[in-house]
């Protein structure tokens, strides 16, 4: 599935005040990613998944994106939201520069090879520099998302 299908404009979010903890950020965007699709009773359980994750390895792919995912039991659909933030947070990424686009995946034990595409086409779109630009010269919520349902990934035209 592409991020397009995935995302909702409700679970895009802009973040002028997010700290500078990676953790406290990422339990704050996974707080209100599980409240809007009304999942906020899983937090704790969905968290210790997503918290074990990134301490095993950070998501942080580089160029200032990270995508941090994981699957878990007290998931029951796959959630995406996805964050723009005004300053860059350090994410410990391979390229160790830090990051102000974050793109969470959350998903269903049993359906995480499902969604090796997913992060792929994630990835890819990301890799974009003039998208990316765009993403984070945009002005608001509704307009980050608009950007994303018009991407376009030349690689989908090749499958």
């Amino acid at each position: 599935m592409e991020l397009q299908e995935l995302l909702t404009s409700e679970s895009v979010y802009r973040y002028t005040d997010h700290g500078e903890d990676k953790l406290e950020f990422l339990k704050d965007m996974l707080s209100r990613t599980l409240a809007v699709r009304g999942h906020d009773s899983n937090l704790e359980k969905v968290w210790e998944a997503l918290r074990e994750r990134e301490v095993s390895m950070s998501t942080g792919i580089g160029l200032g994106v990270a995508i941090p995912h994981c699957s878990s039991e007290w998931v029951d659909e796959v959630l995406v939201s996805l964050a723009v933030l005004t300053d860059p947070l350090e994410f410990q990424a391979v390229d160790d520069e830090p990051v102000q686009i974050v793109v969470l995946l959350l998903m269903p034990r049993n359906r995480f090879d499902k969604h090796i595409k997913t992060l792929a086409s994630i990835a890819r779109m990301f890799n974009d520099e003039s998208f990316r630009q765009k993403i984070l010269k945009a002005s608001s919520e509704q307009e980050i998302f608009e950007l994303i349902q018009s991407f376009e990934d030349p690689a989908r035209d090749q499958q």
